[in-house]
């Protein structure tokens, strides 16, 4: 079996009996079209109606104006007819949790709109849709069966167990095991703190990072790509600080000190092998931006707080994982957000834990503050628009499917991070629009 995962503004077209393809969505609306007699199928994940003629030159899958009918066309090359080719659609949901806000901030419903003119332009039917609503989904096709399957955050699911685990274990036993926490060494801690409190020269922290074979590696790796304009030539710490300046140098010291603790899988909300990494430096990428655009202050320590905002998911997966299944059923069976499930289940959820271990790593209260309440900004109350930018650019990363595990199909963009930072249609569409650039950014980083 040939299986394709689809990234936001990309297509897959395939000739392959044995290929699935599979994109997850939010605002977006994935159209996949197959013809079943020739076996060809393909997919593209669309982020926007339209764009000026040259965005949708360059990157034409991005939008559903030029995006469809380059599916098409690719299609008719590899053989399909147009006459027997159809198409299913999905996504477009309204990623906002209050259903009066203005038309103007649904993008998913703009997506919808779009796909259905030109689909209807092109005479293209649509046998099957799923479109709009305020969840996320998962799409999957097989384009040889002329089939595609669809996952929602309101599916069922089956044999979950319904009685508690014998053991359970309390916020307080989670407080003490915080030192345990692998694999993030004391250097990283140290660096971590350090880095968010004024008076933290170079020097002062070229020595703790001297200390850590790992994080050095990751330093140098990361400096060391496409992404800066030195590739392969800083051999050491006090180069890579020297030519890229201060504020660079310690946003890349804070990526390679979380490396190691992100990197592997967490099982507990399905995250796969480096999801938590790429989810966590994406949702800073994006907090930064949104930062800047809407000239919130410390873009900075906004960044910080979106890679640190999951940090509560690390030590739960470790030490809470039995309870999970439980968890899911609340989820899936019920309709339940998924912190209020965490805390129904558990007594606690991951934004609590992470408050836990922001404090015992003695970081600022502005990062405490922000991992504590991204999933409820409004409670927000020393720092509600650093809160409600990472709030916002966590929902983003859901809302394009580049969210973390699966708690990425439930919960909403609120109203209270909205006003708080003034956020406009434009400011969306302009989020959206780089939203590509920023995932490359991240592949080049992370990409071994």
């Amino acid at each position: 079996m040939a299986f394709y995962t689809l990234p936001p503004g990309k297509l897959i077209t395939t000739d392959d009996p044995s290929a699935v393809i599979e994109t997850c969505l939010g605002s977006c609306v994935g159209i996949a079209m197959y013809d079943r007699r020739a076996v060809i199928g393909g997919m593209v994940h669309i982020m926007l109606p339209a764009g000026s003629e040259d965005k949708e030159k360059i990157s034409p899958a991005r939008y559903a104006r030029s995006g469809i009918p380059l599916l098409l066309d690719k299609m008719i090359k590899l053989g399909a007819s147009k006459a027997n080719i159809v198409a299913e659609i999905a996504g477009g949901a309204f990623m906002l949790n209050n259903k009066k806000l203005s038309v103007q901030l649904n993008i998913g419903r703009r997506n919808s709109d779009m796909t259905l003119q030109i689909l209807d332009v092109l005479e293209i039917p649509i046998v099957k849709q799923d479109i709009g609503g305020y969840l996320r989904r998962v799409f999957k096709l097989e384009p040889a069966a002329g089939r595609t399957y669809l996952r929602t955050g309101e599916e069922k699911k089956e044999n979950v167990l319904i009685s508690k685990p014998d053991k359970e274990i309390e916020l307080e036993d989670l407080k003490n095991r915080i030192d345990m926490l692998k694999p993030v060494p004391e250097t990283a801690r140290k660096i971590i703190s350090r880095i968010e409190y004024s008076g933290s020269s170079l020097s002062d922290l070229e020595k703790y990072i001297s200390q850590d074979q790992a994080i050095t590696a990751n330093i140098l790796k990361m400096c060391n790509s496409d992404n800066y304009d030195f590739p392969g030539q800083i051999p050491s710490i006090k180069k890579a600080a020297a030519l890229l300046g201060t504020k660079t140098f310690k946003k890349i010291v804070m990526d390679a000190s979380l490396c190691n603790l992100y990197k592997d899988e967490i099982g507990a909300y399905s995250v796969e092998k480096g999801e938590m990494l790429n989810h966590s430096l994406f949702c800073a990428m994006v907090a930064e931006l949104i930062s800047q655009e809407k000239k919130i202050k410390n873009p900075d320590t906004v960044f910080t707080a979106g890679l640190l905002h999951d940090i509560g998911k690390v030590l739960l997966d470790q030490y809470d994982f039995e309870n999970f299944n439980l968890i899911m059923d609340r989820v899936l069976n019920m309709d339940m957000p998924f912190l209020d499930a965490e805390d129904k289940i558990l007594g606690y959820n991951h934004a609590q834990v992470g408050r836990i271990i922001a404090r015992k790593w003695n970081l600022p209260e502005v990062l405490v503050e922000a991992i504590s309440f991204h999933h409820q900004p409004q409670e927000a109350k020393e720092n509600p628009e650093v809160v409600s930018v990472v709030h916002i650019a966590d929902n983003i990363c859901s809302m394009i499917g580049y969210d973390c595990g699966a708690d990425g199909l439930t919960g909403n963009i609120d109203q209270f991070a909205v006003s708080s930072i003034n956020l406009h249609s434009d400011d969306v569409y302009m989020i959206v629009e780089k939203l590509p650039e920023i995932m490359k950014k991240c592949k080049v980083i992370f990409d071994e």
